[in-house]
């Protein structure tokens, strides 16, 4: 379970609120929006977190028997990072000392997508603790503020400071529409390991060339539903009908000899059944027989039918290559097909000798060129024993089936990293919040709904999927692990990048 976390910002160093009357339900109101200012309030920003929603909230000071200004309640579905879009939100405001039952608001729905607005009227002044309670077909949660105070008097109310500046500013509204996830920083055990280069390449077995055992032609009608590359074949399936040409010891030859021998064979065993012959000329005609059938069978041809040749594919799999065009002629050896079962996949990695003692047990893990996801091996098949002379590395070979080896090809260079004996703890981030900016690794944590910080990390042990962090960022950090380059952006672009904030 993530534990609550609260970011309470301090009062006076947002914006001037204004009060926004009908502002989310114009159509419903007697006449236009009146707007009315309470100059010069202070406000309040807060942004906490629970497991199942993000609650990030502005309002203006309060004073009691007046309308405190625009509640902008933000709220995020954390299991998916999109905006709560129905729903209703219950605030209830339970006097903190002295009794009384305190205020209850309900707000049916959002004004929009992720923002619930409330304008609510206190009527006593005091310590108030807040909850904010979500009943929501996306999500049920509910959020606690410890202490809310409401002022006596205009008076009584801090007044609006100095803005303080240095944060990125990223809105929700811009978070919502695209991909975009945080993650706490937490304290954990992350597996040594090394990072090394690799490749994707097809298991033993996996990966089969369909060559032309004879010349001939592969005839137009004969191989109009020939599969085409992508497409999924059975063992045993025909791939390509070949009308072998005549040529000594080719396949029309030999199926001539079988039928010659098969006709022997039934001779002499009418001979053999009248005694004209010795059991020796059977057993020599039928051993002949025999032979002559086994090469057939080599070539993929039988003794029955046309004279045409089916070859079929050794493996269940999927066609990679095909290089036969029908109607065409094909010579003796030539590949017709490339066929490849995806369901078993190996990685090979290349891995300094120097390690290679200390490997660990379990599985390497791996992102392959092209994705910034993480995958993780099934098992580990081999260690090399050979070092290679020139990068002085040592081949290792792990296997990987399952979903993973469906997000792989054949051939795909990865970066891999190879766990290694021992164990290391402490603060840990996802592998995917960390980005290389000039050769410096750095992190963009969340500061509060909308603000976020870029931090310089310095780095420990890395099981693939997680790093620790030996500085830079602390535990409860929330840091952006989908969306940081966006950030970035905004943070390179001056702010500008953010825009304006409507609500």
């Amino acid at each position: 379970m993530r534990a609550s976390r609260t970011r309470e910002q301090g009062r006076g160093r947002r914006h001037l609120f204004v009060v926004l009357w009908c502002a989310v339900a114009a159509a419903a109101c007697d006449g236009p929006a009146a707007e009315v200012e309470e100059p010069g309030l202070a406000s309040v920003v807060v942004t906490q977190w629970n497991d199942l929603t993000e609650l990030f909230l502005e309002y203006p000071e309060i004073v009691a028997g007046r309308p405190t200004g625009n509640w902008a309640i933000h709220l995020t579905d954390m299991t998916t990072f999109e905006p709560i879009r129905s729903g209703t939100l219950t605030v209830r405001f339970a006097p903190l000392s002295g009794g009384g039952s305190g205020e209850v608001f309900t707000i049916e729905a959002p004004a929009r997508d992720g923002i619930f607005l409330l304008d609510p009227v206190v009527a006593r002044p005091g310590r108030y603790s807040v909850e904010l309670s979500l009943n929501s077909p996306q999500v049920q949660s509910a959020h606690l503020l410890p202490e809310v105070v409401v002022h006596a008097s205009l008076d009584d109310a801090p007044l609006e400071g100095e803005e303080e500046g240095g944060a990125i500013v990223f809105l929700k509204e811009q978070q919502w529409v695209i991909a975009f996830a945080v993650e706490p920083a937490v304290v954990r055990e992350v597996q040594r390991s090394v990072r090394a280069p690799a490749e994707i390449s097809p298991p033993d077995g996996a990966l089969v060339q369909v060559s032309a055992p004879v010349d001939g032609i592969a005839p137009a009608d004969a191989n109009r539903s020939a599969p085409s590359v992508g497409e999924r074949v059975q063992q045993g399936d025909v791939l390509v009908v070949l009308a072998p040409a005549a040529q000594d010891g080719g396949y029309t030859e030999v199926r001539g000899r079988v039928e010659r021998l098969e006709v022997e064979v039934a001779r002499a065993q009418r001979l053999l059944a009248a005694g004209a012959i010795p059991q020796r000329r059977l057993d020599e005609a039928q051993h002949d027989l025999e032979i002559a059938r086994a090469e057939l069978e080599a070539m993929g041809g039988s003794a029955e039918g046309e004279y045409l040749l089916r070859l079929r594919s050794p493996i269940g799999g999927v066609v990679a290559r095909r290089d036969f065009v029908p109607g065409g002629r094909v010579t003796a050896g030539s590949a017709l097909f490339t066929v490849v079962n995806p369901t078993t996949a190996w990685l090979r990695v290349q891995v300094p000798v120097s390690r290679v003692g200390s490997l660990g047990a379990p599985p390497a893990r791996f992102s392959v060129e092209g994705s910034s996801g993480v995958e993780q091996a099934t098992r580990r098949v081999s260690v090399g024993a050979v070092v290679d002379p020139r990068t002085r590395t040592v081949p290792v070979v792990y296997e990987v089936t399952g979903p993973a080896a469906g997000r792989v090809a054949f051939g795909q260079i990865a970066e891999a990293h190879v766990p290694l004996d021992g164990l290391e703890r402490g603060v840990a981030i996802p592998q995917a919040a960390v980005l290389d900016d000039n050769g410096t690794p750095v992190a963009y944590v969340q500061i509060g709904g909308e603000e976020f910080e870029r931090r310089v990390l310095t780095l420990g042990a890395s099981d693939g999927a997680r790093v620790l962090v030996r500085g830079g960022v602390r535990e409860g950090d929330m840091v952006v692990t989908t969306g940081a380059y966006q950030v970035r952006l905004a943070s390179l672009s001056g702010n500008e990048f953010a825009g304006g904030h409507a609500h």
